[in-house]
């Protein structure tokens, strides 16, 4: 599956279609009354499900609170065969009425917030003196963006990546360390100036553009670099391809030139037995980068959890003297990345009863306190910058130094048919190898993903009319 597909897993909720915005405003203004001493309370939560929701959250919540009592509403049932997730999700907030919504992603805010369904909480904030002063500023610089200057919500944590390199094979090979804020060129440079005349075990590559993938890697990594420059491969709009461009250009060249130097890791094909079980530690070999053969690749904040793995079970395997800057950034905009992004925001319905009830929850699991804790146990990054500064002797500053991308390049994707997507990276895929071995030219290869992938839109587009007609017609 392309890298657009896994972003259309989240777009696809953000245009649903709510009811009108509610006419008063009076519920956001003004303070809230606290509850009582022995006063009770119960709020309903939507959220993925209940034992995950218990254990990051709602375990210590009610310990801390045991005047108020949470229940968790799952919002897995939006998805499935024959189901509109938009319309589902419409239908679960409004029958359940949860006092509490996790909003997934900020352009789902933004819908949200335009239909009148968040309540603010910047006056609640000022009243009980919440600080806020010590969250990550890009994270509520974002919220209120989509929230027309206002807080509709917070989030205790934000996802981000950077870019790991191996001190040792730097050293090793005299190449000065990576920095932050390079741009792809950078970052292939230095990965060029590894040697590639190592075989088997000691082949070391300079760049492995994801851990654990095992087919696909060109096309996944032009599509990173397009990302980086803020390009798109449609116009969801006007439903055309649009990689017939100057910049697409540059990224396909980079993306051969990359291959053919040796200096990114692409596996060979390998027929696997799939009766031949599968140890953890079969998987954890798979990451060149753990096992030391990788110099530089790019990944979440989990990657760490790898790698200590990888010293904990692999006795036999030297552990990574590793350290990270941030991702590549597009030199016209170097302060931003698409690769971070706030996804879990905590807001409180505007037609909940439980609004004192519903702050106090989401007070809590964006305070000092819960941040302090979690930070002990969660592989999460913390929004909370007091947890920010290392793990196990690492800097994370990294992760932290770039801002969410203001511009989604993906806003509107959620109206690309789900049959695009497969065949489209699989055409994407066969031009570039063709312009690899020489059987094509850039331009050609470019062309004929314009071309083939504006037909195989409109069929997918054509293919999903029709059965939601087909669906329509049986309900």
């Amino acid at each position: 599956m392309c890298a657009l597909a896994a972003i259309v897993v989240t777009a696809s909720l953000t245009g649903c279609n709510f009811s009108a915005k509610t006419s008063g405003t009076s519920r956001e203004e003004g303070s809230l009354k606290k509850l009582g001493k022995d006063e009770k309370a119960t709020i309903k939560v939507m959220y993925y499900d209940k034992i995950s929701f218990y254990q990051q959250y709602g375990n210590l919540f009610m310990a801390k609170n045991p005047n108020i009592d949470v229940e968790v509403i799952s919002n897995q049932g939006i998805y499935g065969p024959n189901k509109d997730p938009q319309e589902a999700l419409e239908t679960l907030i409004d029958e359940e009425q949860p006092d509490v919504i996790l909003v997934n992603g900020t352009d789902q805010l933004e819908k949200f917030v335009q239909k009148g369904r968040l309540y603010a909480l910047d006056d609640v904030i000022k009243q009980d003196k919440f600080d806020v002063e010590q969250i990550l500023p890009a994270t509520l610089d974002t919220i209120r963006l989509k929230g027309e200057g206002k807080l509709y919500g917070l989030s205790p944590d934000f996802y981000s990546q950077a870019l790991y390199y191996n001190k040792d094979l730097f050293e090793q090979y005299g190449i000065e360390l990576p920095k932050n804020k390079m741009s792809w060129e950078d970052v292939m440079n230095l990965a060029k100036r590894f040697p590639t005349d190592g075989q088997g075990d000691q082949r070391i590559y300079g760049f492995s553009a994801n851990s654990y993938m095992r087919e696909g890697i060109p096309y996944q990594f032009m599509s990173s670099i397009g990302t980086t420059m803020g390009l798109n491969f449609i116009n969801p709009d006007q439903m055309k391809v649009t990689v017939q461009t100057d910049a697409w250009m540059k990224a396909l060249q980079l993306t051969v030139d990359s291959v053919k130097s040796g200096a990114l890791y692409v596996p060979k094909k390998q027929n696997t037995d799939s009766n031949t079980p599968n140890m953890y530690e079969d998987y954890l070999k798979q990451n060149l980068f753990a096992m030391g053969k990788v110099a530089m690749t790019i990944d979440g904040n989990y990657m760490m959890q790898n790698l200590q793995e990888v010293k904990d079970r692999m006795k036999d395997v030297k552990p990574i003297n590793w350290d990270i800057v941030t991702v590549p950034v597009d030199p016209q905009n170097p302060d931003f990345s698409a690769t971070v992004s706030v996804s879990n925001v905590f807001s409180i319905n505007a037609q909940s009863p439980n609004t004192r009830a519903a702050w106090e929850f989401i007070k809590y699991i964006n305070s000092d306190e819960f941040a302090r804790v979690m930070s002990k146990s969660t592989n999460s990054l913390m929004t909370r910058t007091a947890y920010a500064k290392e793990r196990d002797g690492h800097n994370l500053e990294p992760f932290y130094l770039l801002k969410p991308n203001p511009d989604n390049i993906y806003k509107g994707y959620e109206k690309i048919p789900g049959g695009f997507y497969q065949p489209f990276s699989m055409l994407t895929e066969q031009e570039i190898q063709a312009v690899i071995d020489g059987k094509k030219s850039a331009e050609e290869a470019l062309k004929t993903i314009q071309d083939k992938g504006q037909e195989q839109l409109l069929q997918a587009k054509q293919a999903d009319d029709a059965l939601k007609e087909s669906q329509s017609k049986t309900k």
